[in-house]
C-alpha cells in the first residue's frame, strides 16, 4: 500500500525566496498529504520559516572544501536514504541545487521531484569551473535520474530542456494569496511615514541586499534621477550583506540617508530610506508611486509579483528569469537584450544594468510614469488582474496534479 508521507528536502531554512516558496508549499501539502521536512543540519540552520511540520535532520555540517563537498553529497544521500526508510515515505520533494542532488542520488525505491528557482544559465554568483561541472555534468546527469524536475519559470524550463538536456521538466510559477496580500497592503503606515508618502513621489524596491538584486546600480541611478527630480524619495525594503557598502554609497553619493539599525527618528528630510525586513512591507508597497526591480537574474520574483498584488506600479529589469513571463505574457527573449524600453499593460520592462544606456532608459521610464497618474493607475489594474492566474488555489491545484502523477507513475 502506498504510504502517504512525504518529505520535503532544502539546505536550510534561513532567509530567501525559495525557503519562502518552500514554507508555503509545506503548510498547503500538509492539507493533503503527511509532510515532514528535512534539512541538511539543523544545528547550523538559521531557521525563519517555521510551519510547525516535524523536522528531520541529515545531520551533517556543511563542507569546507571541494573534496569535502562531494563526499558529502553521499553521506546526506545514506542519511536521507535512512529517514526515507524509516518513515516509509512514498515522495521526496527538493528545493534548490544542494538537496537536489542529494535527492537524485538517495534511494530508487521512492518518487523524487526536484524543484529550480533560478535561472541556471545566468546566476553570475556561479563562476569558473564549479560552474562548468554544475551545467555540464551534474544538472544534465543527476536531474535525469528524478521523475520530475520542476522549474518555477518558463525561461528556466527553457534551460533546463535546451541547455542541460533534463528530459522530464515542467512549469509551474510560484503562488500568491491575493487576499492576504491586499488586505495587508490596505493596512495603515506608522504615523511617521504618512507625511513622506502623501507628500513626495515615492520610489520602492524590496529584496535582499545582494549583487543579484542590484541596489548598488540603482542608487547610482536614483543619484542621477535627483538631479531632474530633486523632491523624489526612495524606499529600499530588505537587508543583506551588502548592508553596510549600500549604506555608505548612497552617502558617498551625497544621499541623506536613513538607516532604521541607527535608531535614529524617520522624517522627511532624508533622500533614501533603508528600512530593514518589514512584518508588513505591502502597506508601503500600495502607498509608493513606483516599484523600481533592476535585478541581473531571477528565477521567478515574488517581490515583483507582490508589488503588483498590492497596487504599485512596476518598472522592471527584463532578466532571466521571470520578469517578461509575468509582464508580457506569451512573449520570449531568451537572450535577454532588451535595448529600450517596453511599455506593457501592467508596467514596464527595461534594459538590465550591465547596459550602456540603463541610466537613461530607466530615468526616462520613471519621469514618464510620475507625471502620467492616469498611465499609472491603468497599469496598476491590470497588474492586479495578471496576477489572478498566481492564486494560490489555481497553482495548488496544478501542484497535485503532479504529484498524484507522480506517485502514479503517470509519464511527463
Amino acid at each position: 500500500m502506498m504510504s502517504n508521507t512525504i518529505l520535503m528536502l532544502i539546505t536550510n531554512l534561513g532567509a530567501g525566496g525559495a525557503q519562502r516558496v518552500y514554507y508555503n508549499h509545506a503548510l498547503e501539502f500538509c492539507r493533503h498529504y503527511q509532510i515532514e521536512e528535512v534539512v541538511f543540519d539543523d544545528k547550523e540552520d538559521d531557521r525563519l520559516y517555521n510551519s510547525g511540520l516535524p523536522l528531520r535532520s541529515l545531520n551533517i555540517k556543511a563542507a569546507a572544501n571541494p573534496l569535502e563537498k562531494l563526499t558529502y553529497f553521499f553521506k546526506r544521500a545514506t542519511a536521507l536514504d535512512k529517514i526515507i526508510k524509516t518513515q516509509n515515505a512514498s515522495l521526496v520533494i527538493s528545493h534548490m541545487d544542494g538537496a537536489n542532488w542529494v535527492n537524485a542520488l538517495a534511494s530508487k525505491k521512492v518518487k523524487k521531484i526536484l524543484v529550480v528557482h533560478g535561472t541556471v544559465l545566468h546566476d553570475k554568483a556561479q563562476t569558473g569551473w564549479k560552474n562548468y561541472l554544475r551545467k555540464k555534468v551534474l544538472i544534465p546527469y543527476l536531474y535525469n535520474m528524478a521523475d520530475l524536475t520542476v522549474a518555477v519559470s518558463e525561461g528556466i524550463q527553457y534551460e533546463l530542456k535546451e541547455f542541460c538536456g533534463v528530459k522530464k521538466v515542467v512549469s509551474i510559477p510560484n503562488f500568491f494569496d491575493i487576499d492576504e496580500i491586499t488586505a495587508k497592503s490596505n493596512q495603515p503606515l506608522p504615523d511617521s511615514l504618512n507625511d513622506i508618502f502623501n507628500s513626495y513621489p515615492v520610489l520602492v524596491t524590496s529584496g535582499r541586499f545582494h549583487i543579484q538584486k542590484n541596489q548598488s546600480a540603482l542608487l547610482k541611478l536614483f543619484a542621477k534621477l535627483k538631479e531632474v527630480n530633486p523632491v523624489v524619495k526612495l524606499f529600499l525594503l530588505g537587508d543583506g550583506e551588502l548592508r553596510k557598502s549600500l549604506i555608505d554609497q548612497a552617502k558617498e553619493l551625497g544621499l541623506k540617508t536613513y538607516a532604521v539599525w541607527d535608531g535614529t527618528v524617520v522624517n522627511e528630510k532624508y533622500d533614501v530610506y533603508f528600512m530593514g525586513y518589514l512584518e508588513n512591507p505591502f502597506a508601503y508597497l500600495k502607498k509608493s508611486t513606483l516599484f523600481l526591480f533592476p535585478s541581473g537574474w531571477e528565477g521567478f520574483p515574488m517581490a515583483l509579483c507582490e508589488a503588483m498584488i498590492s497596487g504599485v506600479v512596476v518598472l522592471t529589469a527584463d532578466c532571466p528569469t521571470g520578469p517578461r513571463q509575468i509582464l508580457a505574457p506569451g512573449t520570449y527573449d531568451h537572450q535577454y537584450n532588451l535595448k529600450e524600453a517596453e511599455y506593457t499593460n501592467a508596467g514596464v520592462l527595461l534594459p538590465m544594468a550591465d547596459k550602456n544606456n540603463f541610466e537613461a532608459q530607466w530615468i526616462s521610464a520613471i519621469q514618464n510614469l510620475l507625471n502620467n497618474e492616469h498611465l499609472r493607475i491603468n497599469m496598476a489594474k491590470n497588474a492586479r488582474h495578471l496576477m489572478q492566474a498566481y492564486d494560490k488555489k489555481k497553482i495548488i491545484g496544478q501542484w497535485l496534479d503532479i504529484i498524484n502523477q507522480v506517485l502514479n507513475g503517470v509519464e511527463q
